[in-house]
């Protein structure tokens, strides 16, 4: 009887110990080195959906997770599907800056300030800025946006 709850014991300790490098390999702390290689691949993904949004792209498979839950600066929530293409307007430039990438366990997150110059379809010109936040989980195909958020910036009293 006591041999079995040795072997219990021993047996629920290797479990334990399995799934603690387990967890360290996949989601525990990561080495400075580690940090900045990720830090580097999200940035190169911002840089894509800069270029993507300054193209005119609809299609965001590429950089959106399906079920992404997205709010507009307007306050409108959208929830990504897969193949599914995003409106766009016609953009004559669009600056990100103040960038600030935090590397969590299993997510990033992305906040910065974006400066966007458009014109209406009647070619008068238009500008806004607006601070935003990506939040960007790992899966089987990569790094996707799982949530986002802009937050129109308007001058004080507006």
């Amino acid at each position: 009887m006591r041999l079995r709850k040795i072997s219990a014991s021993l047996l629920v300790l290797f479990l334990a110990l399995g799934a603690a490098v387990a967890y360290e390999h996949s989601w525990g702390p990561k080495t400075a080195k580690q940090i900045a290689a990720i830090e580097e691949e999200i940035l190169r993904l911002e840089e894509s959906g800069r270029v993507k949004a300054l193209r005119g792209e609809s299609q965001w498979d590429d950089l959106m997770a399906d079920g992404a839950y997205a709010i507009g600066g307007d306050g409108t929530v959208l929830i990504y599907k897969k193949g599914q293409n995003l409106s766009s307007m016609s953009l004559t430039s669009f600056e990100i800056s103040e960038l600030i990438v935090r590397v969590y366990q299993d997510v990033v997150v992305v906040t910065g300030l974006s400066k966007v110059a458009a014109e209406t379809p009647d070619k008068k010109p238009f500008s806004f800025q607006m601070r935003y936040m990506n939040v960007w989980k790992k899966s089987s195909d990569g790094w996707k946006i799982v949530a986002s958020e802009r937050t129109m910036v308007r001058p004080y009293g507006k």
